[in-house]
């Protein structure tokens, strides 16, 4: 089977910033956030590689569409960041893909390969379940939060970010040597909504590889336009449902996504740390796993790229394995 990704609906969907921001996204049937964090400008020139690392929310509902074109871009790992009660409310729906699961819940210490079940569809087809297990319904995405709260972080989504950052770089670290081992790539990395945990971890990959600051703010902040209305609308009705019941307790911003936000916890990053790598370092991370996550992340452009192209660095045509 082969299948070619340029032709696929819904990926290279019109209506964000730019052309190249819109070949990012995948709009596949089930998923939701989910996009490509390749080719942005990087250090010394180079580019990160397209197709190799990609960022999601939770991925329960997705479908045969989803499944086959993970298959097409040789998706290896999926690292999991969420907390065991929101994993096991809406398990990522991997079928039989070989895939290894990379549960590294943030706010927890459980570390390892995961043992939290996934979903084989019993029928084909692209459309996901109805109710809780449709994409974007929320209710993992609030008890994410709840969870955040009740190990000791605030009611905003600042206060949240600075928890994590401060007290769980062990965590992220984690998230981050998973991408580094042999053979993880490609990937993705993915929580609840696909913003603050996977956020966090696609900040300090892209200031490793020396992205622009302004680019990864403008990496952070599509996340606003791909949840939605609708989605954003879900969470809020949901959250009342979930474990504790009381939206009131939940962030006034949970599902925003402003790029002020993401580029205030990368400065606490430099204030404390020097740099993502002083930071990755200082929670466990060796210099040498940093650099070979570097040299397969990024790429040499070709003759004829240019800031607005697309690079065409990783074949999207080939036949699964």
């Amino acid at each position: 089977m082969t299948l070619d990704l340029e032709d696929t609906p819904g990926l290279g969907t019109a209506g964000l910033d730019s052309a190249a921001d819109a070949d990012r996204v995948l709009r596949l049937a089930g998923s939701l956030n989910l996009r490509d964090v390749g080719d942005y400008r990087a250090a010394d020139g180079r580019r990160v590689r397209r197709r190799t690392l990609l960022r999601s929310a939770a991925m329960h509902g997705l479908g045969d569409q989803a499944r086959a074109v993970f298959a097409q871009l040789g998706v290896r790992t999926v690292v999991d960041l969420r907390e065991a009660q929101e994993a096991a409310h809406e398990p990522d729906a991997l079928g039989r893909l070989p895939i290894t699961t990379r549960w590294i819940p943030i706010f927890s210490d459980g570390t390892g390969t995961s043992s939290l079940p996934t979903v084989v569809p019993a029928t084909s087809g692209d459309a996901p379940a109805a109710g809780d297990n449709a994409p974007g319904s929320g209710a993992a995405a609030a008890e994410g939060a709840r969870t955040a709260q009740a190990a000791g972080a605030g009611m905003t989504l600042a206060s949240i970010y600075d928890f994590i950052l401060d007290g769980k770089g062990d965590r992220l670290t984690a998230a981050v040597l998973a991408l580094a081992e042999p053979g993880a790539l490609p990937a993705i990395v993915h929580c609840s909504a696909g913003k603050d945990r996977t956020g966090l971890t696609i900040m300090l990959v892209l200031d490793l590889l020396g992205v622009p600051d302004e680019v990864i703010a403008r990496d952070y902040a599509l996340t606003a336009e791909l949840l939605g209305d609708e989605a954003q609308a879900a969470i809020r009705r949901l959250s009342a449902s979930a474990a504790g019941g009381d939206p009131d307790n939940l962030p006034s911003d949970l599902m925003s996504s402003p790029p002020e936000l993401i580029l205030t916890a990368l400065a606490r990053v430099r204030a404390s740390h020097g740099s993502a790598r002083g930071y990755l370092l200082a929670h466990g991370a060796t210099d040498e796993a940093l650099d070979a996550l570097a040299e397969a992340l990024l790429v040499t452009d070709s003759p004829a790229t240019t800031d607005g192209d697309a690079a065409t660095d990783t074949p999207l045509d080939h036949d699964p394995a």
